[in-house]
């Protein structure tokens, strides 16, 4: 897995985000997600400040994270998902 990379605007509250999964070294895959401006790129280019970041070891647990991370973000309230798994 390479990379993966997706756009998504929250129905309940019109915002955007961007969903991303990046290899940070052999073992390490992080995902990350970003407030978006309408054309969806980050917000004042704050790329050091994300709203939610995870990190797994395994490519296909990262990839499930992502594909949830998408998924969800459609239909729930940001602030409420991003509490969720940052406890866990």
């Amino acid at each position: 897995m390479a990379g993966l990379f997706n756009k998504v605007r929250n129905k309940l509250t019109g915002r955007r985000f961007l969903v991303s999964t990046i290899r940070k070294d052999a073992a390490t895959f992080e995902t990350a997600v970003f407030r978006a401006n309408f054309l969806y790129l980050p917000q004042g280019f704050r790329l050091r400040h994300p709203c939610l970041v995870k990190q797994t070891c395994d490519p296909q647990e990262a990839e499930t994270l992502h594909r949830a991370l998408s998924a969800r973000l459609v239909s729930e309230y940001p602030e409420r998902l991003f509490q969720e798994y940052s406890e866990q």
